[in-house]
Protein backbone atom coordinates (compact mmCIF):
# COMPACT_ATOMS: atom_id res chain seq x y z
CA UNK A 1 0.00 0.00 0.00
CA UNK A 2 2.69 2.72 -0.83
CA UNK A 3 -0.39 4.64 -2.43
CA UNK A 4 -2.46 5.45 0.50
CA UNK A 5 -6.22 6.58 0.23
CA UNK A 6 -6.23 10.19 -0.46
CA UNK A 7 -2.93 10.43 -2.53
CA UNK A 8 -4.74 10.34 -6.19
CA UNK A 9 -3.69 6.70 -6.84
CA UNK A 10 -5.12 4.68 -9.40
CA UNK A 11 -5.81 1.34 -8.15
CA UNK A 12 -8.87 0.54 -6.75
CA UNK A 13 -9.16 0.90 -3.43
CA UNK A 14 -9.03 -1.92 -1.16
CA UNK A 15 -12.13 -1.52 1.62
CA UNK A 16 -11.89 -4.12 5.32
CA UNK A 17 -15.20 -4.03 6.73
CA UNK A 18 -15.30 -4.83 10.57
CA UNK A 19 -18.84 -5.50 11.75
CA UNK A 20 -21.15 -7.35 8.67
CA UNK A 21 -24.13 -6.34 10.17
CA UNK A 22 -26.86 -4.65 9.09
CA UNK A 23 -24.76 -1.27 8.97
CA UNK A 24 -21.93 -2.75 7.63
CA UNK A 25 -23.01 -5.30 5.10
CA UNK A 26 -25.17 -2.80 2.73
CA UNK A 27 -22.57 0.33 2.65
CA UNK A 28 -20.06 -2.54 1.85
CA UNK A 29 -22.05 -4.19 -1.09
CA UNK A 30 -22.84 -0.98 -2.37
CA UNK A 31 -19.25 -0.10 -2.60
CA UNK A 32 -18.44 -3.43 -3.89
CA UNK A 33 -21.05 -3.57 -6.45
CA UNK A 34 -19.68 -0.14 -7.56
CA UNK A 35 -15.79 -1.43 -8.03
CA UNK A 36 -14.39 -1.27 -4.40
CA UNK A 37 -12.35 -3.94 -3.59
CA UNK A 38 -14.50 -5.00 -0.56
CA UNK A 39 -13.61 -7.66 1.89
CA UNK A 40 -15.69 -8.16 4.89
CA UNK A 41 -14.98 -9.56 8.43
CA UNK A 42 -17.39 -12.66 8.53
CA UNK A 43 -18.64 -14.45 11.68
CA UNK A 44 -22.11 -15.95 12.05
CA UNK A 45 -23.14 -15.24 8.39
CA UNK A 46 -20.07 -16.64 6.76
CA UNK A 47 -21.15 -19.97 5.22
CA UNK A 48 -24.88 -18.27 4.30
CA UNK A 49 -23.28 -14.84 2.71
CA UNK A 50 -20.19 -16.85 1.00
CA UNK A 51 -22.76 -19.84 -0.74
CA UNK A 52 -25.41 -16.99 -1.79
CA UNK A 53 -24.21 -13.28 -1.42
CA UNK A 54 -25.01 -10.63 0.39
CA UNK A 55 -28.88 -9.68 -0.65
CA UNK A 56 -29.78 -5.97 -0.02
CA UNK A 57 -33.44 -4.59 -0.42
CA UNK A 58 -33.55 -0.60 -0.90
CA UNK A 59 -36.69 0.98 -0.82
CA UNK A 60 -37.58 2.34 -3.03
CA UNK A 61 -34.32 1.47 -5.33
CA UNK A 62 -34.38 -1.78 -6.83
CA UNK A 63 -33.26 -4.53 -4.79
CA UNK A 64 -29.53 -6.35 -5.75
CA UNK A 65 -27.86 -9.30 -4.97
CA UNK A 66 -23.98 -9.00 -4.38
CA UNK A 67 -22.01 -12.76 -5.24
CA UNK A 68 -19.55 -13.54 -4.88
CA UNK A 69 -18.18 -11.66 -1.92
CA UNK A 70 -14.66 -11.36 -0.45
CA UNK A 71 -15.66 -12.66 3.32
CA UNK A 72 -13.52 -13.76 5.97
CA UNK A 73 -13.97 -15.50 9.11
CA UNK A 74 -10.37 -14.11 10.65
CA UNK A 75 -9.03 -10.79 10.23
CA UNK A 76 -5.54 -12.34 9.59
CA UNK A 77 -6.57 -13.65 6.35
CA UNK A 78 -8.20 -10.53 5.05
CA UNK A 79 -4.50 -8.90 4.42
CA UNK A 80 -3.90 -4.76 4.79
CA UNK A 81 -6.90 -2.01 3.48
CA UNK A 82 -6.59 1.15 2.26
CA UNK A 83 -10.12 1.84 4.23
CA UNK A 84 -11.44 0.10 7.52
CA UNK A 85 -14.79 1.07 7.44
CA UNK A 86 -15.83 -0.31 11.42
CA UNK A 87 -19.60 -1.28 11.65
CA UNK A 88 -19.50 -2.79 15.57
CA UNK A 89 -21.06 -1.85 18.20
CA UNK A 90 -19.63 0.44 20.57
CA UNK A 91 -20.11 -2.05 23.38
CA UNK A 92 -17.81 -4.42 21.58
CA UNK A 93 -14.96 -2.01 21.03
CA UNK A 94 -12.39 -3.99 22.86
CA UNK A 95 -12.13 -6.83 20.01
CA UNK A 96 -10.90 -3.92 17.80
CA UNK A 97 -7.33 -4.09 19.38
CA UNK A 98 -7.09 -7.71 17.97
CA UNK A 99 -9.21 -7.32 14.75
CA UNK A 100 -7.70 -3.88 13.63
CA UNK A 101 -3.90 -4.66 13.56
CA UNK A 102 -3.99 -7.10 10.49
CA UNK A 103 -5.51 -4.78 8.46
CA UNK A 104 -3.22 -2.13 8.60
CA UNK A 105 -0.59 -0.61 6.32
CA UNK A 106 1.15 2.44 6.35
CA UNK A 107 -1.75 4.75 5.23
CA UNK A 108 -4.67 2.89 6.31
CA UNK A 109 -7.41 5.06 7.52
CA UNK A 110 -9.75 3.95 9.77
CA UNK A 111 -13.86 5.15 9.46
CA UNK A 112 -16.09 4.38 12.25
CA UNK A 113 -19.71 3.81 11.56
CA UNK A 114 -20.63 3.42 15.55
CA UNK A 115 -23.92 5.20 17.08
CA UNK A 116 -22.92 7.63 19.88
CA UNK A 117 -20.18 9.21 21.81
CA UNK A 118 -16.43 8.60 22.15
CA UNK A 119 -15.83 5.82 19.17
CA UNK A 120 -13.36 8.08 18.06
CA UNK A 121 -11.21 8.90 20.34
CA UNK A 122 -11.15 5.53 21.50
CA UNK A 123 -9.55 4.69 18.01
CA UNK A 124 -7.14 7.59 17.87
CA UNK A 125 -5.92 6.86 21.58
CA UNK A 126 -5.77 3.15 20.50
CA UNK A 127 -4.26 3.21 17.15
CA UNK A 128 -2.25 6.75 17.26
CA UNK A 129 -0.93 8.28 14.27
CA UNK A 130 -3.87 7.01 12.17
CA UNK A 131 -6.34 9.61 9.95
CA UNK A 132 -9.48 8.44 12.14
CA UNK A 133 -13.01 9.68 10.19
CA UNK A 134 -16.43 9.36 11.84
CA UNK A 135 -19.73 8.55 9.68
CA UNK A 136 -23.04 9.46 10.74
CA UNK A 137 -25.79 6.78 9.38
CA UNK A 138 -29.36 8.14 9.11
CA UNK A 139 -30.90 4.70 7.52
CA UNK A 140 -33.14 2.12 8.54
CA UNK A 141 -31.38 -0.94 8.65
CA UNK A 142 -32.31 -4.30 9.57
CA UNK A 143 -30.57 -7.78 8.61
CA UNK A 144 -33.88 -10.04 8.15
CA UNK A 145 -32.16 -13.44 7.45
CA UNK A 146 -28.35 -14.55 6.92
CA UNK A 147 -27.02 -12.65 4.70
CA UNK A 148 -29.87 -9.94 4.13
CA UNK A 149 -30.44 -6.46 4.69
CA UNK A 150 -33.78 -4.29 4.55
CA UNK A 151 -33.41 -0.56 4.28
CA UNK A 152 -36.70 0.94 4.94
CA UNK A 153 -35.83 4.19 4.58
CA UNK A 154 -32.88 7.03 3.51
CA UNK A 155 -29.64 5.76 3.29
CA UNK A 156 -27.74 8.82 3.50
CA UNK A 157 -24.29 9.52 5.63
CA UNK A 158 -22.48 12.44 6.90
CA UNK A 159 -18.69 12.20 6.84
CA UNK A 160 -16.74 14.28 8.98
CA UNK A 161 -12.56 14.01 9.95
CA UNK A 162 -11.66 13.41 13.71
CA UNK A 163 -7.89 13.05 13.57
CA UNK A 164 -5.19 13.10 10.51
CA UNK A 165 -7.80 13.89 8.02
CA UNK A 166 -6.67 15.62 4.78
CA UNK A 167 -9.21 17.39 2.58
CA UNK A 168 -8.19 15.32 -0.28
CA UNK A 169 -8.98 11.95 1.86
CA UNK A 170 -12.21 13.63 2.99
CA UNK A 171 -13.03 14.01 -0.64
CA UNK A 172 -12.00 10.87 -1.84
CA UNK A 173 -14.19 8.91 0.85
CA UNK A 174 -16.70 10.53 0.19
CA UNK A 175 -16.64 10.26 -3.53
CA UNK A 176 -16.38 6.47 -3.45
CA UNK A 177 -19.97 6.71 -1.31
CA UNK A 178 -21.47 8.58 -4.04
CA UNK A 179 -20.24 6.50 -6.63
CA UNK A 180 -22.06 3.78 -5.09
CA UNK A 181 -25.49 5.77 -4.93
CA UNK A 182 -25.24 6.63 -0.97
CA UNK A 183 -25.78 10.88 -0.70
CA UNK A 184 -22.53 11.81 1.11
CA UNK A 185 -22.61 15.07 3.44
CA UNK A 186 -18.99 16.39 4.37
CA UNK A 187 -19.64 18.21 7.73
CA UNK A 188 -17.10 20.99 9.09
CA UNK A 189 -17.75 19.76 12.81
CA UNK A 190 -17.88 16.06 13.17
CA UNK A 191 -19.08 15.87 16.88
CA UNK A 192 -21.92 18.80 15.81
CA UNK A 193 -23.01 16.03 13.74
CA UNK A 194 -22.57 13.41 16.31
CA UNK A 195 -24.97 15.40 18.32
CA UNK A 196 -27.41 16.01 15.90
CA UNK A 197 -27.76 11.79 15.49
CA UNK A 198 -27.70 11.45 19.07
CA UNK A 199 -31.33 13.83 19.35
CA UNK A 200 -33.08 11.04 17.54
CA UNK A 201 -31.34 7.95 18.90
CA UNK A 202 -31.34 8.75 22.56
CA UNK A 203 -35.26 9.43 22.59
CA UNK A 204 -36.47 6.86 20.05
CA UNK A 205 -34.02 3.49 20.83
CA UNK A 206 -34.24 4.33 24.66
CA UNK A 207 -38.23 4.30 24.82
CA UNK A 208 -38.63 1.68 22.24
CA UNK A 209 -36.28 -0.23 24.94
CA UNK A 210 -37.64 1.27 27.94
CA UNK A 211 -41.58 0.49 26.93
CA UNK A 212 -41.03 -3.15 26.15
CA UNK A 213 -40.51 -3.07 22.41
CA UNK A 214 -42.95 -0.57 20.47
CA UNK A 215 -41.35 0.57 17.42
CA UNK A 216 -41.22 4.38 16.32
CA UNK A 217 -44.73 4.72 15.06
CA UNK A 218 -46.48 3.17 17.84
CA UNK A 219 -44.33 5.90 19.86
CA UNK A 220 -46.10 8.92 18.00
CA UNK A 221 -49.02 7.17 17.91
CA UNK A 222 -48.66 7.69 22.02
CA UNK A 223 -49.43 11.47 22.93
CA UNK A 224 -47.07 11.03 26.33
CA UNK A 225 -44.56 9.37 24.58
CA UNK A 226 -44.27 12.53 21.89
CA UNK A 227 -44.09 14.60 24.50
CA UNK A 228 -41.50 12.69 26.47
CA UNK A 229 -39.34 12.15 23.13
CA UNK A 230 -39.20 15.80 22.45
CA UNK A 231 -38.59 16.96 25.82
CA UNK A 232 -36.13 13.94 25.41
CA UNK A 233 -34.52 15.58 22.08
CA UNK A 234 -34.98 19.36 23.64
CA UNK A 235 -32.47 18.36 26.15
CA UNK A 236 -29.83 17.08 24.10
CA UNK A 237 -29.97 20.00 21.94
CA UNK A 238 -29.56 22.21 25.38
CA UNK A 239 -26.38 20.11 26.21
CA UNK A 240 -25.41 20.88 22.61
CA UNK A 241 -25.89 24.40 22.61
CA UNK A 242 -23.77 24.64 25.84
CA UNK A 243 -20.81 23.12 24.25
CA UNK A 244 -20.98 25.59 21.41
CA UNK A 245 -22.52 23.53 19.31
CA UNK A 246 -26.51 24.96 18.38
CA UNK A 247 -28.61 22.65 16.42
CA UNK A 248 -30.18 24.12 13.46
CA UNK A 249 -33.47 25.76 14.83
CA UNK A 250 -36.07 23.43 12.92
CA UNK A 251 -33.99 20.24 13.67
CA UNK A 252 -36.29 18.26 15.96
CA UNK A 253 -39.21 19.25 13.78
CA UNK A 254 -37.16 17.87 10.77
CA UNK A 255 -36.27 14.87 12.71
CA UNK A 256 -39.81 14.23 13.90
CA UNK A 257 -41.22 14.72 10.49
CA UNK A 258 -38.62 12.08 8.96
CA UNK A 259 -39.54 9.77 11.82
CA UNK A 260 -43.01 9.43 10.96
CA UNK A 261 -41.80 8.62 7.57
CA UNK A 262 -40.08 5.55 8.94
CA UNK A 263 -43.63 3.43 9.39
CA UNK A 264 -43.36 0.46 12.36
CA UNK A 265 -39.14 0.46 11.90
CA UNK A 266 -37.69 -1.07 15.51
CA UNK A 267 -34.52 0.52 16.17
CA UNK A 268 -31.58 -1.51 16.47
CA UNK A 269 -30.96 -1.24 20.31
CA UNK A 270 -34.69 -2.44 20.75
CA UNK A 271 -33.61 -5.42 18.08
CA UNK A 272 -30.09 -6.13 20.41
CA UNK A 273 -32.43 -5.84 23.38
CA UNK A 274 -35.03 -8.05 22.03
CA UNK A 275 -31.75 -10.59 21.25
CA UNK A 276 -30.65 -10.67 24.52
CA UNK A 277 -27.44 -8.90 23.26
CA UNK A 278 -25.79 -6.11 24.72
CA UNK A 279 -27.19 -2.44 24.45
CA UNK A 280 -24.71 0.68 24.22
CA UNK A 281 -26.00 2.21 27.15
CA UNK A 282 -22.51 4.13 27.65
CA UNK A 283 -21.85 5.25 24.45
CA UNK A 284 -25.29 6.27 23.67
CA UNK A 285 -26.88 7.68 27.02
CA UNK A 286 -24.13 7.94 29.68
CA UNK A 287 -21.44 9.57 28.11
CA UNK A 288 -23.63 12.21 26.51
CA UNK A 289 -25.26 12.73 29.87
CA UNK A 290 -21.60 13.02 31.81
CA UNK A 291 -20.18 15.56 29.21
CA UNK A 292 -24.19 17.12 29.34
CA UNK A 293 -23.27 17.32 33.73
CA UNK A 294 -19.82 19.18 32.64
CA UNK A 295 -21.34 22.25 31.27
CA UNK A 296 -24.05 22.53 33.38
CA UNK A 297 -26.98 21.31 31.83
CA UNK A 298 -30.36 19.37 33.31
CA UNK A 299 -31.05 16.60 31.56
CA UNK A 300 -33.82 14.81 34.18
CA UNK A 301 -35.64 12.97 31.30
CA UNK A 302 -32.09 11.67 30.48
CA UNK A 303 -31.15 10.77 33.39
CA UNK A 304 -33.86 8.57 34.14
CA UNK A 305 -33.75 6.68 30.96
CA UNK A 306 -30.19 6.26 31.88
CA UNK A 307 -30.67 4.82 34.68
CA UNK A 308 -33.78 2.31 33.55
CA UNK A 309 -31.36 1.07 30.55
CA UNK A 310 -28.48 0.99 32.38
CA UNK A 311 -30.75 -1.48 34.75
CA UNK A 312 -31.81 -3.40 31.93
CA UNK A 313 -28.50 -3.48 30.45
CA UNK A 314 -27.40 -5.08 33.71
CA UNK A 315 -30.12 -7.85 34.40
CA UNK A 316 -30.94 -9.26 31.15
CA UNK A 317 -32.37 -12.36 32.47
CA UNK A 318 -35.67 -10.00 33.25
CA UNK A 319 -35.99 -8.73 29.97
CA UNK A 320 -39.72 -9.17 28.92
CA UNK A 321 -40.65 -9.42 25.31
CA UNK A 322 -43.33 -6.73 25.94
CA UNK A 323 -44.02 -5.50 29.27
CA UNK A 324 -46.95 -2.68 30.21
CA UNK A 325 -45.58 0.34 29.93
CA UNK A 326 -45.71 3.58 31.69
Amino acid sequence: MSEPIGSGRRRPVRIGIVGSGAVGSYYGARLARTGCDVAFLLRSDWEAVIGRGLWIEDYPKEAFRLHPVQGFRRSEEMGSCDLVIIALKATARDALRALLPPLLGPGTALLAFQNGLGNEEWLAQEFPGRPILGGIVFACLTRIAPGKVRNSAFGRIELGGYSGVTEALLREVGGLFEQAGVPCTRVENLEAARWRKLAWNIPFNGVSVAVGGYDVAEILRDAQLRLLVVGLMEEVADIAEKRGLPFPQDWIERMMAETARMGPYRPSTLLDFLAGRPIEVEAIWGEPLRRGAAVGARTPRLQTLYALLRSLGRHPAKRLARPTPW
